[in-house]
């Protein structure tokens, strides 16, 4: 089973995520708490009206009518934007959650810190707050959040995308890099079969901190065997390339309860997050941002060997969700890929079957340059590649 689609009471699970971490909860204006007057909480809406989606697998893609779909694509306010991790909802559309998104020229703001879009088959449509601004807040003038990724999960009947996102400080600065993780929490979207996402809870999973060698939990998550599994990724202190992976469970039906969080430490689950351990060293390590899955009984993370700025898309596998990793290249992918152009966090996709059998991947594109980017925003788009099915 992929961690993309899991049972009913892994709702709770998910969003509390690393439930020992948690700080606390924001409802949002107009959800449930009085503070809207006439009942009613402002709606989101498509951009597009979509036909039902064909049956799932009955589409079988190849990575390069992807490309060419991707390349092609022209919504109004999504031009470029980086991550584009997915998911696919009970009725058959999939959901693509993407960064700091470019919109169109003289459509303001030109670019927002997070977008969503949905696909029907080969139809494309756009989720649209009701300002026109990022689908999920910014916390404050120049702290944002960035999505990291995205499960779609079942609480009471109903359905829920719940968004993992980092909490950023942006520099004042010119500078693209110019930026510190701050914490991280997780977004809730409630979704009806065929209708627009709407906008739910958002939960504190850690506080702010400073420290740039602090653990970003909820940089990927998964369901198994009546498991969460939530991994924290690490970069340690002088180390500039690879980062550690940790890891955290509870048992689904109990995952509201802080007590019942544990974490490996690299001989027995533990109640003190403090005390895990990696599970894949730093050394070699992944991105601040992976993908791990469940596929055909073997867990698989996808990301750059060595960190983003490593020039090697890998696999690691593992008979259990903690490991023993064993890590294989898949794909050559550099870091720097022409002037002031990069590439970096790969995601797997396995709700796509490709006609070929492998696995997608979607590698994100940016550049430094931003006039550039603006008359060309492909180079902006992730690009799909496929990789030797673990």
């Amino acid at each position: 089973m992929s961690r993309r689609r899991y049972a009913a009471a892994a709702a709770t699970a998910a969003v509390t995520s690393a439930a020992l971490l948690i700080g606390g909860c924001s409802v949002l204006p107009g959800n449930r708490t009085g503070d809207d007057p006439e009942g009613e909480r402002a709606a989101y809406t498509m951009s597009v009206e979509c036909p039902a989606p064909p049956a799932e697998g009955a589409i079988k893609p190849t990575v390069a009518q992807l490309n060419s779909v991707v390349s092609e694509a022209d919504p109004t306010y999504w031009q470029a934007g980086d991550i584009g991790a997915s998911a696919r909802l009970k009725d058959g559309r999939l959901v693509w959650i993407f960064g700091d998104t470019l919109r169109r020229s003289g459509v303001g703001p030109g670019m927002v810190a997070n977008s969503m879009l949905i696909t029907s088959g080969l139809c494309l449509s756009q989720l649209m707050a009701t300002a026109r601004g990022p689908i999920i807040p910014d916390v404050e003038p120049g702290v944002v959040r960035w999505p990291m990724s995205v499960t779609v999960v079942e609480d009471d009947g109903v359905e829920k995308i719940v968004i993992f996102t980092g909490r950023i400080r942006r520099s004042s600065t010119a500078d693209p890099w110019d930026f510190r993780y701050l914490g991280s929490d997780a977004v809730t979207f409630t979704v009806e079969p065929g209708k627009a996402p709407q906008l739910d809870e958002i939960l504190a999973l850690t506080p702010d901190v400073e420290s740039p060698s602090q653990v970003n939990w909820g940089s990927a998550s998964m369901v198994s065997g009546g498991y969460i599994y939530v991994y924290g990724t690490e970069l340690p202190e002088g180390s500039a390339f690879g980062r550690s992976l940790r890891v955290g469970r509870s048992a689904v039906a109990t995952a509201d309860d802080k007590g019942t969080w544990q974490f490996w430490n690299g001989s027995v689950w533990r109640a003190d997050p403090g005390k895990a351990t990696p599970v894949i060293a730093a050394d070699g390590g992944v991105s601040q941002t992976l993908s791990v899955d469940e596929i055909d009984g073997a867990f698989v993370a996808v990301s750059k060997k060595d960190g983003d700025l490593g020039s090697t898309v890998a696999t690691w596998t593992a008979a259990t969700p903690i490991g023993p990793w064993k890590r294989s290249a898949a794909l050559e992918a550099p870091f720097l890929t022409g002037k002031d152009e990069f590439a970096y966090a790969p995601l797997a996709h396995p709700e796509v079957l490709l006609a070929d059998g492998k696995l997608l991947v979607s590698i994100s594109r940016n550049t430094t340059d931003l006039a550039r980017l603006r008359k060309n925003p492909v180079i902006g788009r992730p690009k799909f590649a496929d990789i030797a099915r673990p």
